[in-house]
């Protein structure tokens, strides 16, 4: 089969345009929780660095604890960044609450960044 210049400038286009779509895109739901627990960590950690180790502990214990994140939608928000909703359930001090928030995400170098 013999195709035109035309024919094949087109069938490049498309493949480009596959192989682009696969490589960015908003973040999975996957990337969201682990943008999110990324963050908790840092928190955690920046307590313990401020606070000494007793204080990161005490504190560590406020903090909410995820039983589920859902990705509801994302749109486009900048250059590789995204506003996404994300439904959570969190349990914190002894209460489980669930709702929906919008939230920032970032692709930088290693990976996802969660910002409020």
């Amino acid at each position: 089969m013999k195709f035109s210049a035309k024919t094949g400038k087109i069938i490049s286009i498309l493949f480009t345009a596959i192989a682009l779509t696969a490589c960015g895109g908003a973040p999975s739901e996957g990337d969201i929780k682990a943008a999110i627990e990324k963050q908790m960590q840092n928190e955690t950690a920046a307590m313990q660095a401020f606070g000494g180790k007793k204080s990161a502990e005490m504190l560590k214990g406020l903090m909410p604890e995820i039983k589920n994140i859902k990705k509801i939608g994302c749109k486009e928000d900048g250059e590789k960044a995204y506003k996404c909703d994300v439904e959570m359930e969190v349990t914190q001090m002894g209460a489980t609450n669930k709702g929906i928030r919008p939230l920032r995400f970032v692709k930088g170098s290693d990976g996802w960044v969660a910002q409020q």
